[in-house]
């Protein structure tokens, strides 16, 4: 276990500038636990607390001693500021596009970096690695969390972007998207802090044959409804995700899930339906969850958030099968654009209402798109049915290769039916889930 080095201590800082008497200023009106953090504070809020220019003069002097020159300096322009009627500051974090309004996180959520250990690494994400640690809240609370640290590769390009998630995040209160905690800003380090799936993603879960028998077909559907939930709210705030995938639904329980990684989010401005990003070198488009306008105009918007939603249904009901997984990128577009409109085949656990809703999902035209408010009315009815079994199989005689193309049950066995041919007398095609085993489709 690591924990975050801590700069140099507040009180002796200001103690050396000849500045310690706004010591409880500092850490309870403006929230500054070290000495790095000062530099995301404004001469307004200096002065505010009845600091001279000459003082101010002389804390930055002293800052600059102990805290030369890094990669934060790009953050010069986001301040700690005070609005009226306010006891804490908030961070704010300029955006690209005049249009659009700056994007705060009240600095309550500010993380000290000595309020956090780390104990190992769970992977890669958009911005770095994500690693799993304790957060010891000001309550004394200490909390597992998820950590998401800005590689150093992006600290020189991109730690404007990892403040616009972090804002973008905070902003969203949904019980089926990941919560952030706060944001730890030091000298040495920048990393979001967010809640802990402890059973890893939707997708990992769903490929592991030991774990397959937690999540039949009637659990992917309860998923669905969450998914679809997460995503209405964030249609509504005019967010857009962009890489909605089973690798981004995380997994709290055999019951709950959460999505996560806004790590391509881009939050829409008043009058625009639509967010159009620039080509560079950077671009990284999950190509097989992408609406075609995505990849040829790089036009994201809620409506290519269903198409993703649409592939997403599609994984989870094919176990964790990669979509399109033959193909290369430029071989998805010309499949999936006109003139062919070709479409991943039904998966074999996955119920017939479902698939016309993934079918709707991809639409080529946008505006034929459902909106997630209404596929939120139309997933509780699409449930699949469930019989129990009262009488033996009666067991038909094996094929000549030695397999049995019915489905194989037992008296108690919950029976999910996945599609009914009406045109043959009895014919379903259905999966088992019974009290420890899930055996997948087939005919009876």
């Amino acid at each position: 276990m690591t924990s975050i080095q801590r700069g140099p201590g507040l009180y002796e800082f200001l103690t050396e500038a000849e500045l310690q008497h706004y010591f409880n200023n500092f850490k309870n009106t403006l929230k500054v636990q070290n000495v790095g953090q000062i530099k995301f504070v404004a001469d307004e809020d200096l002065q505010a607390m009845g600091m001279s220019r000459p003082e101010i003069r002389r804390l930055k002097k002293y800052f600059h001693k102990y805290c030369p020159q890094t990669y934060l300096s790009k953050f010069k322009k986001i301040l700690l500021i005070r609005k009226d009627g306010l006891d804490s500051p908030e961070v704010v974090v300029p955006d690209d596009a005049g249009d659009r309004p700056s994007v705060r996180v009240p600095s309550k959520h500010i993380i000290p970096a000595d309020a956090i250990v780390i104990n190992k690494e769970l992977g890669v994400g958009e911005f770095g690695v994500v690693q799993q640690g304790v957060w010891t809240n000001e309550e004394g609370e200490r909390i597992q969390v998820a950590i998401k640290c800005l590689s150093k590769e992006r600290m020189q390009t991109q730690p404007m972007e990892f403040l616009k998630e972090a804002a973008i995040m905070h902003t969203i209160d949904s019980e089926h998207i990941v919560r952030l905690y706060g944001v730890v800003l030091d000298t040495n380090a920048l990393m979001l802090v967010t809640e802990l799936a402890p059973l890893r993603s939707l997708l990992e879960c769903i490929k592991e044959p030991s774990l397959r028998v937690s999540f039949p077909v009637t659990s992917l559907c309860h998923f669905s409804i969450q998914i679809c939930d997460g995503m209405s709210y964030l249609e509504g705030k005019r967010l857009i995700h962009r890489d909605l995938a089973a690798r981004n639904i995380l997994v709290f329980s055999k019951n709950k899930i959460k999505i996560s990684d806004f790590g391509l989010s881009r939050a829409l401005g008043v009058g625009k339906d639509y967010y159009q990003t620039n080509f560079n070198v950077n671009l990284k488009l999950p190509i097989a969850w992408c609406a075609p306008e995505c990849i040829n105009y790089l036009r994201f918007t809620s409506a290519s958030d269903v198409w993703a939603f649409g592939v997403t249904l599609w994984e989870m009901f094919s176990y964790g099968f990669q979509p399109w997984a033959a193909l290369t990128g430029q071989q998805i577009l010309e499949a999936i654009d006109e003139p062919n409109f070709q479409r991943l085949e039904q998966p074999e656990a996955c119920p017939k209402e479902y698939y016309t809703i993934m079918l709707k999902c991809w639409q080529h035209d946008p505006a034929k798109r459902p909106k997630f408010v209404d596929l939120m009315n139309i997933l509780p009815d699409c449930k699949p049915e469930q019989v129990q079994v009262v009488r033996e199989c009666e067991d038909p005689p094996a094929t000549p290769g030695g397999k049995r193309d019915r489905l194989q049950y037992c008296v108690g066995d919950v029976i999910t039916v996945l599609d009914k041919r009406w045109q043959e007398p009895i014919f379903f095609t259905a999966t088992i889930e019974a009290r420890d085993d899930f055996r997948t489709s087939g005919r009876f």
